[in-house]
């Protein structure tokens, strides 16, 4: 698996240049700006002591929607709603998620803006949601940290991969998505969006032998409405 970092519209060259030492630091290669070139700004050269090369290959994209075609798992960082049936997961829950999902050869992980995160949009671009459980809501991590905390925990994905029981394939958990809201159109419950939203994250949770019984509950209940 790749793993790539993604940062949505930074504000400070110094956090992107902070950013790549950290990525740098933790063994991985690849940052990702989103509406951004400030990898291009002295200041961020001068924070990304023995990183320079992680900024020369920085990628850029217009949109976080213009990057998703890329990748076939990307991860959302998000601060945790209370109430919200979204399922997350911390750092340390993430890396084994990622090290069971033999399947996924391109996956990023997206840190949204310092002053208000990652758009609704954005979120729903994404498969998973991921928050890292603080002893108080501020002081808040600043992004720099933000990403130090992520590469630091999954920093031993790849030397892991395959230690787990395998993951379902990402075509199917995409066919099994489809399925889902198929099935909650037909029960009239669509307009759920709790539920939706609910049934979704879990779907992307699920493991090979899951969705196979899952495509198999679909099929009875659709029998039955038929």
């Amino acid at each position: 698996m790749s793993l790539s970092f993604i940062l949505v519209e930074p504000t400070r060259a110094a956090n992107v240049g902070a950013a790549a030492r950290a990525i740098k630091t933790m063994g991985f290669k690849q940052l990702i700006l989103v509406a951004s070139d400030l990898h291009l700004e002295k200041e961020a050269q001068w924070v990304a002591h023995g990183a320079l090369d992680i900024l020369e290959n920085t990628i850029t994209f217009d949109s976080l929607a213009a990057a998703r075609s890329h990748f076939d798992l990307l991860v959302a960082t998000t601060a945790r709603e209370r109430g919200c049936l979204r399922q997350y997961l911390t750092p340390e829950q993430l890396s084994e998620h990622l090290v069971a999902r033999e399947t996924v050869a391109q996956a990023a992980i997206v840190f949204g803006r310092e002053s208000s995160g990652l758009s609704n949009d954005e979120l729903a671009l994404c498969d998973l949601f991921t928050y890292v459980p603080l002893a108080q809501t501020y002081p808040s991590l600043n992004l720099a940290q933000a990403v130090m905390v992520y590469g630091y925990a999954l920093s031993q994905v790849n030397h892991k991969i395959g230690l787990l029981a395998k993951q379902a394939d990402e075509k199917q958990l995409q066919v099994l998505k489809q399925r889902l809201q198929q099935t909650m159109q037909s029960l009239a419950i669509e307009q759920d969006q709790k539920l939706k939203q609910w049934l979704l994250d879990g779907a992307a949770l699920l493991s090979q032998r899951d969705v196979k019984m899952a495509h198999q509950l679909l099929s009875d209940i659709n029998k039955k409405i038929n």
